[in-house]
Parts: C-alpha cells; structure tokens; sequence
C-alpha cells in the first residue's frame, strides 16, 4: 500500500513538474526571467501565508523558520532560478529531461554519506543518466544544459538535506518557509537586478497575455510552489529521498509531450529510446525497494 501511495503521489507531482517547463518558458519568452521568477514566487508566498496562519491557524516558529533556509535555498529559490535561467538558452524538452540527472546525483550522494555501494543503486543511475543523455543525443551542449546540470545537482542536495534535517513543522509550515526564505532572497538581489517587473501590458492582445503570462504565473506559484512541495515533502517522508527522486521520472516525459503540443518542439527516435531507458531505471528502483 505504501509503494501505491507513492506511485500516485508521483503522478500528481509528474503532472505538475512534467509541464512547469513548456509552462514556464511560454511566460519567459514574454515578460523574461526575473519577473517571472518575482511574481510566480510572490503567488506562493501569498497563497501559504493565507492557508498555513489564516486558514489553518498555524502560529509562527522562529526556529522552524532558521532550519528551512538551506532548503528553501537549495530546493525553492536556486533550482527554480537556475530552470528558469536555462530556459532561455535551451529547450524546455532538453532541459526538462536534463534536470532529472538528479535522481542518479541524489544515489551517489546517499551512497557517499551512508558509506555503502549497492549493485541495484549503480544500475537504476546507470540506466537514469544513459536513458537521459540518449534523450538529449547532447548534439549541443552550451550554456543552458551546463545551468540546468547544476540545478539537478543542487537539487539532488536539497533533496538528501530534506531527509535528513529535523524540524518538528508540519508540511504546509515547512513549505511557506521556505518560500518565505526564497522570497526574501529574490527581494535582496532584485534591486540589483535590470529588469522591468511591470506585467501589465495591455497594449497586447489581453486574452494571449492572460494564456501567456497570468496563467503561467498562477500556475508556477500555486501548483508548482505551494501544492507540489507539499506533496514532494510528504513523498520523501514515506519512502525516502532516493526512491522519491526516481519516482518522478515520468515528469519529463510529460513534459515533453506538453513541449511538442504547445511548442511544436520534435520528438526523435533517440528521444523515445531514452524515455524507455528512463522509465527502466524508475522500475528498478521500486522493484529494489519493494525486495
């Protein structure tokens, strides 16, 4: 029961993950990164504040907040910032699948602090990253794939850190301050940032501007700052970091699928190889842990 409960909690964040990236890009391309990246990350933190001390009545813990600012550094203000970074130098397919090296990052980090070489981790990485860089046939390899292996690295880290630092908050607490700390981040480095945070163009075709840009926004900031978090938590607390991590792989495939509709990006042969390999390494690692 256990395994099934992951698998589903899996779905709903693959659902949620799989299409922030063609999502994402589409608001990109309009507004650019960083007011993007404020307002998606303004949604969330309004959106937590509202439900976890009105709604839930949660009180404020000071020390709750002190121990989720690696997390909330690693997993919601970095990673984010870097994906939505890359996205402007590569594709939202190519990075989508890049990005999740970090199941096989987040196996040899465990295996390097746990001090233990297991035959089935090496297998399941080995079949993750060679299904991954089938998929990518890597015939470019520039700047927006070096951003987006960085932010599979840091959050294969935030990922090992999620299991193994103690906080007594419940998830919807854990997750508000986090993006709390993201948020606060973002404030500092804006004012040193060029860019224009005004989103409201109405110049523009306002039913194309509200497909291309509010929804985005809404949607990153609720759906994939707010609602996937919570689940990702909950996931990591039943059955681990490292089978977690391989438990949404079939993110990217939705990802890509969403790319191709929406973004009329072309699904190759080599693209379908990889995913088969993908999906054999998200097998094998529930096969090991069911064993």
């Amino acid at each position: 029961m256990n395994n099934i409960k992951i698998i589903c909690l899996a779905i709903c964040i693959s659902l949620i993950w799989g299409s922030s990236f063609p999502i994402s890009k589409m608001a990109i391309e309009k507004i650019g990164v960083w007011p993007f990246r404020f307002y998606a990350a303004l949604t969330s933190v309004v959106v937590l504040i509202l439900l976890a001390l009105i709604a839930f009545k949660r009180k404020f813990h000071f020390y709750g907040l002190i121990m989720c600012i690696p997390l909330g550094f690693l997993n919601v203000f970095l990673v984010t910032l870097l994906n939505n970074i890359a996205l402007g130098y590569t594709d939202s397919a190519k990075a989508s699948v890049l990005i999740y090296t970090m199941p096989a990052m987040t196996t040899v980090i465990m295996m390097i602090a746990h001090k233990r070489i297991t035959l089935n981790s090496i297998v399941v990485s080995l079949s993750c990253l060679t299904g991954v860089f089938i998929f990518t046939s890597l015939d470019h390899f520039g700047l927006g794939e070096m951003i987006i292996l960085l932010s599979a690295s840091m959050w294969a880290l935030g990922t090992f850190l999620a299991e193994k630092i103690p906080t007594q908050l419940d998830l919807l607490s854990k997750v508000m301050y986090q993006n709390i700390v993201s948020f606060f981040l973002i404030l500092l480095i804006t004012p040193f940032i060029s860019s224009n945070l005004d989103i409201f163009d109405y110049q523009q075709d306002p039913l194309h501007y509200i497909k291309d840009v509010y929804f985005p926004i809404l949607f990153i900031g609720i759906a994939g700052g707010v609602i996937v978090f919570v689940l990702w938590f909950y996931m990591i607390e039943q059955g681990g970091a490292e089978l977690s991590s391989y438990a949404v792989l079939v993110a990217p495939i939705i990802s890509v699928g969403l790319s191709h509709y929406f973004l009329d990006e072309v699904i190759s042969f080599t693209m379908l190889i990889g995913m088969v390999l993908i999906l054999l390494s998200m097998l094998i690692s529930f096969i090991g842990k069911t064993r």
